[in-house]
């Protein structure tokens, strides 16, 4: 059609070019502005066209762009940012657009961001973790651009959530292979009987979830080693009488190191997942929440997956399931917290160890451990009541409130602190613990009422946490007398740590 009109406004400025000397001064004067206006009319003409042209081209292009990009099975849908309830709301990444020129800071290791250069890690205004990419590829993958990073990028957030009950059977299975991915329960009630199931894929010769073209060999991405989960919300179903996850638990499948079946409550803490190295060896890990029959617990998360390559200083030192790197602060077993109550918040199962980064060898340095101080009557350290063990390893009377009696009262739960000594290195006595704690007060005296804090200067500096499987049926040598589960149950420790000369 234009070019038809096109034609016909040439055709038209001929004619009056080809007649102008046949007309008078009128004529020749209505032929000036007849000129002027076909002119002016081309030009119009020609833009137009040239504009219609760019935004076919422009449309085609983007048919292509989502074309190619429907191909790539690791892509995620927008998340839908409504708030949560009371108390969890405040961790919940937000949907807060971010002012003119406001800034966030941005982390200076960029290998943070493994298997993709060219996406450093970088922060929002909020504080939540993100990589830094331009705006077309952070709403490609389906994150949410919050603030602004270097290079004109966007810190973009990107957050994975299940609707555990749209699954025949109850299950819910979601993939992610970004670093940096918040996973979040849903918005919805979680009903019983149900599970929810999240896949970190970890082989860095998939194609890169912001790029739809596949990687050229060699050139892969940085091989990924290990993987961190913050638990920045974290509340299922708490253990039953015999400290045992029998309702909900969340349990990790795919990690070479030791990692527990875990429930309750673990707001703050974390774990670091020990895996093959991505380049030689490609694994997935599953991360999923089991559901038991009780339609009234409180069932939230919100979990932080973190990717760290092979030789990152970010690494845990091997078989470390927990891994502090600040001089000091506090180590809690999982499930312990501060509030009044009796009831039995100490895990079954749990086999682990506890890791404290290092200082150079030529600083003289110690670790010491001090129980938690408390606003409520909860114990900050619980595990098996100490008790008199006869000749034959049969359990006695039950002492309540002290350290171990012996060593036997170690047998199914106990930490261990390498080379421990009590603060001032009291005299050696009778049944004096060296490295293996229980009972109610953290102290390497026997029998003792009070506790006290324990150094080693052991390096590398770790603790080992073990309990059994239950708290009153392991037999001879149990956890707890019968009649005081569940008002009396166990409740782990929860320790003050400081690395110091």
């Amino acid at each position: 059609m234009y070019l038809q009109r096109f034609a016909q406004a040439i055709i038209y400025c001929r004619t009056w070019k080809a007649a102008k000397n046949t007309y008078d001064i009128r004529s020749h004067i209505a032929y000036r502005k007849m000129q002027k206006f076909c002119l002016f009319f081309t030009v119009a003409l020609m833009l137009l066209q040239a504009s219609r042209a760019s935004i076919e081209e422009e449309q085609v292009a983007n048919r292509q762009s989502a074309n190619s990009y429907s191909l790539y099975p690791y892509q995620f849908n927008p998340y839908s940012w409504r708030p949560w309830n009371f108390p969890y709301y405040q961790f919940q990444p937000e949907a807060r657009i971010p002012q003119k020129n406001e800034e966030v800071a941005v982390e200076s290791d960029r290998q943070y961001y493994p298997g993709f250069p060219g996406y450093p890690t970088c922060r929002s205004h909020t504080g939540e973790k993100g990589n830094c990419v331009d705006q077309a590829t952070c709403s490609a993958s389906g994150g949410r651009a919050s603030g602004t990073c270097i290079n004109g990028n966007v810190c973009c957030v990107n957050v994975v959530t299940n609707i555990c009950n749209r699954h025949h059977g109850g299950r819910s299975t979601e993939t992610t292979s970004i670093n940096n991915t918040y996973w979040q329960s849903s918005l919805r009630p979680i009903k019983a009987s149900s599970s929810c199931t999240l896949t970190v894929r970890l082989d860095n010769r998939y194609p890169d979830p912001y790029n739809p073209n596949p990687p050229v060999p060699p050139f892969y991405g940085i091989s990924v080693c290990q993987v961190r989960l913050d638990f920045l919300v974290f509340s299922i179903s708490q253990p039953d009488s015999e400290s045992i996850c029998s309702g909900d638990y969340f349990e990790v499948a795919g990690a070479i190191n030791t990692v527990p079946n875990i429930c309750g409550f673990n707001d703050g803490q974390h774990m670091y997942l020990h895996v093959p190295p991505s380049a030689t060896t490609p694994t997935d890990l599953q991360l999923t929440f089991n559901f038991g029959l009780s339609d009234i617990e409180i069932r939230a998360w919100n979990i932080l997956i973190s990717m760290i390559p092979c030789g990152s200083p970010k690494l845990a030192p091997s078989d470390c399931l927990q891994y502090f790197t600040a001089r000091s602060g506090s180590v809690k077993t999982f499930n312990w917290r501060d509030v009044a109550g009796t009831a039995t918040r100490q895990l079954a199962n749990q086999d682990y160890s506890i890791c404290f980064r290092s200082t150079p060898a030529s600083l003289q340095r110690q670790l010491c451990l001090t129980p938690c101080t408390v606003l409520t009557t909860q114990k900050p350290f619980s595990l098996s009541t100490a008790s008199a063990i006869s000749a034959a390893n049969v359990t006695g009377a039950m002492t309540p409130d002290v350290s171990q009696l012996g060593s036997l009262n170690c047998n199914n739960d106990f930490l261990v602190i390498p080379g421990g000594f009590n603060v001032g290195n009291p005299a050696p006595v009778l049944n004096m613990a060296f490295d293996r704690y229980c009972g109610e007060r953290l102290n390497a005296l026997p029998g003792s009422t009070i506790s006290t804090t324990i150094c080693t200067t052991a390096t590398p500096f770790r603790m080992l946490y073990r309990t059994n499987r239950d708290e009153t049926l392991t037999s001879p040598t149990i956890d707890s007398a019968f009649n005081s589960i569940p008002a009396n149950g166990n409740r782990g420790f929860c320790l003050s740590f400081r690395v110091q000369q």
